[in-house]
């Protein structure tokens, strides 16, 4: 199993659009993968459908609170065959955050609480360096990060990395960056086009050659509570997606 958790400290730049699309498409390439959604306004669980206010399924909320229960318990099939979900809540973060404090422990998520029957556990962190994405990079092997082709995103791309730096050097020594990609990319504009030229200069070969653009299918997909490929297989952004997906199985040799 390979554990890899999306990470980006500012919000809006395409983390969960990313985490769901590339989940559905490791699944479509025949790679059993669960996605766990650590951002507690959980809009990787309404994504895929798994919204708590309008159903009672269990969440990765429920699995910290109720005792003796496997976190399998907790874990649903989705849309696609192989395509599997933890779902969040809006309650996780202020509850994790109590539970760390009240039982003095470090973290709550082990790699020994996963079934061992996926080939990829890929985390969507919330969008914010707290608990619950140090707990992701703690158990991780490695972290991807997208980055919004706009000017403001560069400025806080520098927290994102030293975020990175020191979950490597005090958490986990064996984190690897697996990459990083852009994102909101609109190519009509000169300002994306400058900004990804910063981003492949600073970042260089760790930067993925697919891009993904504005498309606006998937903001639809999102309404429809579907992944981009099965909402509109043939959008821009459901091949960019599959383009990313390959790249990163072939570098992780998946």
């Amino acid at each position: 199993m390979k554990f890899i958790v999306i990470l980006n400290n500012k919000g809006g730049v395409g983390k969960t659009t990313s985490a769901v699309n590339l989940a559905a498409w490791f699944a479509k390439l025949n790679r059993r993968c669960l996605l766990v959604d650590l951002d507690p306004s959980a809009s990787a669980s309404i994504h895929l459908g798994f919204d708590k206010s309008e159903q009672n399924h269990g969440t990765l909320c429920d699995y910290l609170i109720e005792e003796n229960r496997s976190l399998a318990d907790f874990i649903y099939p989705a849309h696609e065959h192989n395509l599997f979900i933890l779902p969040s809540e809006p309650a996780l973060s202020e509850f994790y955050d109590e539970m760390l404090q009240d039982e003095e422990a470090e973290f709550f998520l082990e790699r020994a609480d996963f079934p061992d029957k996926y080939d990829i556990v890929l985390f969507d962190s919330p969008p914010n360096m707290g608990n619950l994405a140090l707990n992701a990079l703690a158990i991780a092997d490695y972290v991807l990060v997208p980055v919004q082709t706009q000017y403001l995103a560069l400025s806080g791309l520098d927290l994102t990395i030293r975020t990175i730096e020191k979950a490597q050097r005090h958490l986990n020594p064996s984190l690897k960056v697996l990459g990083y990609f852009g994102t909101h990319y609109d190519r009509r504009t000169k300002v994306a086009k400058e900004v990804y030229v910063q981003i492949v200069k600073q970042l260089k070969s760790k930067v993925f050659k697919t891009i993904i653009s504005v498309n606006s299918k998937l903001i639809e997909a999102y309404g429809a509570r579907q992944p981009i490929l099965k909402y509109a297989p043939s959008a821009r952004g459901s091949k960019e997606y599959r383009a990313l997906a390959e790249e990163i199985l072939k570098k992780i040799r998946l």
